[in-house]
């Protein structure tokens, strides 16, 4: 009966987090928005409905209450800029509801399973909700950088061959935002609107480095600002930075392949002790939840997480190697 109410609360609260992802995705959906200029067979009566939205109006009422919240506006500039890294369409007060939403849920689910006894357990579960949005969203990032400067030669290539040509610098970024495709044109396009929107090329291309973060674009910009200052051939400095950008992903690869039982061996280090911990509360909670309630238990917990932590940042200063 317990396992049947527990399927049933997280089938439940995983179609509420649906259906508020859809709801936020779907305001930034460009067609939508225009079609409600466009569409004129539209009756009066759903756009009533429309403006009741209750989930809209609930939106807006947290977000706005998160908006106000002053002392957590530096955690949402963090929080910003990592979801225009990731080219989210969402703002800050918006994925602090998401993970408000889910600390919540979490929690609730780890005291329903384990009764209200089970706190540090309910609140660990609920860290765990909140936290998890931005893993997702950091894991969004290495993926889009990734694809990002795995794309850079290319686009590079193009550029001082459009360069060759006769084609301007202006030009050439043109091309490489209409012809290319993924998060290179992306980003090009953007400098591109900036520009054109009257913003000077040298704070365009500052934008770009800021936004982006990548340590092979940081290189080409610097070499083109360089360029504009001093003068010289463009293209042949476009064609020395592709090769070097192109060695760089290529070290970058067999490192990556060299380092990789090591950083498997670190993750399987780092989650072992907790994944055995959470394994032996379900199994024998008595015995296991004498570490949260005892002085000894507690102290002994705060020495092997500052143990653990020492292990994991050990490991990783072991397996990364910088280029």
């Amino acid at each position: 009966m317990k396992i049947l109410i527990f399927l049933l609360s997280f089938t439940s609260a995983a179609l509420l987090y649906y259906q508020l992802i859809m709801s936020l995705a779907g305001r930034n959906d460009y067609m939508s928005r225009l079609r409600r200029y466009t569409t004129l067979e539209e009756s009066h009566e759903e756009k009533r409905k429309r403006r009741r939205d209750s989930s809209s109006f609930l939106r807006d009422i947290l977000s706005k209450g998160i908006g106000k919240i002053r002392f957590l506006d530096g955690y949402k500039k963090r929080i910003q800029a990592d979801l225009t890294r990731a080219h989210v369409l969402l703002k800050a007060e918006e994925f602090l509801i998401f993970e408000i939403i889910l600390f919540s849920i979490f929690f609730l689910l780890a005291v329903m399973i384990k009764s209200i006894k089970s706190w540090p357990l309910a609140i660990l579960c609920g860290t765990a909700g909140w936290l998890l949005p931005s893993f997702f969203l950091k894991s969004r990032i290495r993926k889009r950088m990734k694809l990002l400067n795995e794309q850079l030669g290319d686009a590079i290539t193009m550029m001082s061959n459009s360069l060759k040509a006769g084609y301007s610098f202006l030009q050439a970024v043109d091309i490489v935002a209409e012809e290319m495709t993924g998060p290179i044109a992306e980003e090009f396009a953007v400098f591109k609107k900036e520009v054109s929107l009257g913003l000077n090329t040298e704070k365009a291309l500052e934008n770009l480095a800021a936004r982006v973060k990548s340590e092979d674009l940081d290189l080409a910009i610097t070499a083109v600002m360089i360029q504009r200052q001093v003068g010289g051939n463009l293209a042949e400095v476009l064609d020395k930075i592709t090769e070097t950008i192109r060695d760089r992903v290529r070290i970058k690869g067999e490192l990556k392949a060299i380092t990789a039982q090591g950083r498997i061996s670190g993750m399987v280090i780092s989650l072992l002790p907790v994944v055995l911990c959470l394994i032996i509360y379900l199994i024998n909670t008595g015995q296991m939840s004498l570490l949260f309630t005892k002085p000894l238990g507690l102290l002994m917990l705060g020495f092997a997480g500052v143990m653990e932590l020492t292990g994991i940042i050990l490991i990783r200063r072991i397996v990364r190697v910088e280029i």
